[in-house]
Parts: structure tokens; C-alpha cells; sequence
């Protein structure tokens, strides 16, 4: 097995293990069984991940203690499961704080942005107010439409993510080799 694919699996398989120790709690409120609840730990989990995998510039942000700002837009269970993975946490000697994101009128100040849940329609246009050096998450395929860096999919009942390097060209950011390992696709290579 070559080490791009041992680091793949050791990766998949921390990621996994941090959103299974949480598949114990109750669904939130409005999820549809045990696979909603389980698709929004394990998409929380990888939030998190991300931003030990990215580079930002150095004007990201405004001193060396600043948090790591993560906007959730559309999907309050992934923004509940994201609030408790990071509660007391750091990414990089930088302490996590978790933002819902209501409209795009009132878009903070992010390095993460996930836009996500049912309200598609809205995808690209929140993804096109999350402005500068954001690191863009978003929900299915129609991520890719969107512009996003990141997008989860679904493949065979596993939530796994492809990403687009010419996105992340365009917002300032460099992914890691690591972070690239584990995609399950690569645009732009």
C-alpha cells in the first residue's frame, strides 16, 4: 500500500471515529432517523478537520491568536453537531468559534463556510457573499455549480467530499496534499 493511501485511510478513519463517538446523541429536532443524524455528525466532524489542512494568508486574520471562524448557512443539525465537536477545542493554537449564518445580508467574517440542507437554491449566492480567503463548503453536487472549494457527497451511504482547486486558487487558499489524498475527487489536477 503507498503512504498516499495509508495517510488516506489514517484520515477517513479519525474523521470517522470523531463523528461516531458522537452518533450516540439523540437526532436534533426535525431529522428524518438515525442516517440524518449520522450524515450531520460526520459532516461536522470533517469542518473541523478542514482546518487543520488549509493554508490561509497571513491577513486571514487579525493577529496570532484569532479564532478560527466556521459559518454554517441551512443546516442547523450540522451547525448543532459542529458547536459540540468543537466546544473547547482548537485548530492550530486557534480556538474554534461556530457562527449560523441566516441570510446573506448578514454574512460574518469566516475562514469556513458551509452552506448546506434543503435551501439549494440559495447555494451559489451565499457562497458568492462569503468573500476573500473562505474556505467554501457546500452541500451535494450542486456545491460544484456553486463554486465551492469543497463539496460533500453521498457515495454507497457515505458522506465523503471532492474538491476544486481552481476554487481554492481563486479565494487565496492552499489545500494540503493531505487534505487532497483523501478527496474523493480532485478537480483541476
Amino acid at each position: 500500500m503507498t503512504r498516499g493511501r495509508v495517510a488516506r485511510r489514517a484520515w477517513l478513519a479519525a474523521c470517522a471515529a470523531g463523528a461516531a463517538s458522537l452518533a450516540w446523541r439523540p437526532a436534533p429536532a426535525g431529522a428524518q432517523g438515525l442516517g440524518l443524524a449520522r450524515a450531520s455528525a460526520v459532516k461536522a466532524a470533517f469542518l473541523y478537520k478542514f482546518g487543520s489542512f488549509v493554508e490561509w494568508p497571513a491577513e486571514a486574520f487579525a493577529s496570532p491568536a484569532a479564532p478560527l471562524r466556521i459559518g454554517v448557512y441551512g443546516d442547523d443539525a450540522v451547525a448543532s453537531e459542529l458547536e459540540l465537536i468543537t466546544q473547547g477545542r482548537d485548530v492550530g493554537g486557534r480556538p474554534v468559534v461556530v457562527q449560523r449564518v441566516r441570510d446573506v445580508d448578514a454574512m460574518p467574517a469566516l475562514h469556513i463556510f458551509f452552506a448546506g440542507g434543503p435551501r439549494t437554491s440559495r447555494m451559489r449566492e451565499m457562497i458568492a457573499a462569503a468573500q476573500g480567503p473562505v474556505l467554501t463548503v457546500a452541500d451535494g453536487s450542486a456545491g460544484a455549480r456553486a463554486d465551492a472549494v469543497l463539496y460533500f457527497t453521498e457515495d454507497q451511504g457515505r458522506v465523503r467530499f471532492n474538491a476544486s482547486l481552481p476554487a481554492a486558487q481563486a479565494r487565496g487558499l492552499r489545500l494540503s496534499a493531505k487534505l487532497l489524498a483523501v478527496a474523493h475527487v480532485v478537480e483541476g489536477r
